[in-house]
């Protein structure tokens, strides 16, 4: 069965993604999430975190109790939000117990092929040992109920779907390079030693120029991060939103996906650089019908074809989307 992106299911995911740490109380997830959130952010990522202990249950479910109707739909509310984050093209971690696997199902269903399920596995008897807030304890001497691990079960997700077991008794860093990697491998997260070439412009519109450079550029390194510059709405030359740049490139480059990434920039107007370290700066001669061609001549001639119809230039840049 095709799983459906419940949140849009129209849309394409690529940017976002989320990932779910599971595990029993005081299994490591917090733990890890953390170094993995530090981890991210060094790539460049703005990153989420969604913490059992945290924004879930202090401030989003604090009507919730512990049973299982109220666990379900704990998660089901983080799973919506981390859903919303994904589809902005954000990361998000999810730390939280999620003891049924029906509930983490349906999560995965929402946010589909985006979301990495990574099981903290971590043997009872270790947690109960570190049991940092004394909840195991409590459990033990009847002062708590619905204790996963001692009163209600946890639900171990199929290991055809689950994505990730890692132990959680090994060093925290080790389990950040294991899921880092994990998501590198899946296309979800730019490899750190990848050499690139960066292209920079407004792309109002993006035209078969861009796309020639965009060759030029794959062929040198091999990969290529194209930075589109945030002028959306700063004159009439700039109707495109960045969510709109982007499809269109999206589009225009669909035979190469994984040979580039799309990143928002500010309104750069000037490249300032003192000495070469580590990388060079390369004019590309295209030819002069290749260079002839410009985002301002495209933008004129569709002006004067739309006038006796009345549609603007932009609009019909939409239209043939």
């Amino acid at each position: 069965m095709t799983a459906i992106n419940l949140i849009a299911p129209q849309r394409k995911i690529s940017d976002g993604f989320c990932v779910w740490l599971t595990g029993l109380p005081a299994a490591g997830k917090t733990t890890i999430a953390k170094a993995l959130q530090t981890e991210l952010e060094k790539r460049g990522r703005v990153v989420t975190m969604l913490d059992g202990d945290g924004a879930m249950r202090q401030v989003l479910s604090t009507g919730l109790g512990f049973t299982k109707d109220d666990r379900d739909l704990n998660v089901r509310r983080a799973g919506f939000l981390a859903g919303e984050v994904v589809r902005h093209g954000g990361a998000v971690i999810c730390a939280l117990v999620s003891p049924y696997a029906d509930a983490r199902g349906f999560v995965r269903r929402m946010i589909d092929t985006a979301f990495v399920e990574v099981y903290v596995q971590t043997p009872l008897h270790v947690c109960e040992k570190r049991d940092p807030k004394g909840l195991y304890c409590r459990a033990r001497a009847g002062e708590l109920e619905h204790m996963t691990g001692i009163h209600d079960p946890y639900e171990e997700s199929d290991p055809h779907v689950l994505n990730l077991q890692i132990d959680g008794e090994r060093p925290v860093e080790k389990n950040v390079c294991v899921i880092a990697t994990y998501l590198e491998n899946r296309g979800l997260l730019e490899r750190v030693s990848n050499p690139a070439a960066l292209m920079i412009g407004r792309y109002q519109p993006w035209h078969d120029g861009h796309r020639a450079l965009f060759m030029q550029a794959l062929e040198m390194e091999g990969y290529v991060v194209i930075g589109v510059r945030e002028t959306y709405g700063l004159s009439d030359k700039n109707p495109f939103t960045f969510a709109e740049v982007k499809a269109r490139i999206e589009e225009s480059l669909s035979a190469f996906v994984g040979s580039f990434e799309i990143r928002r920039l500010p309104n750069i107007t000037n490249i300032v650089y003192g000495r070469d370290v580590g990388y060079r700066i390369t004019r590309v001669g295209l030819g002069p019908e290749i260079e002839g061609i410009s985002a301002t001549q495209i933008r004129s001639t569709l002006n004067v074809i739309g006038k006796p119809y009345g549609v603007e230039w932009k609009d019909q840049v939409r239209l043939s989307s």
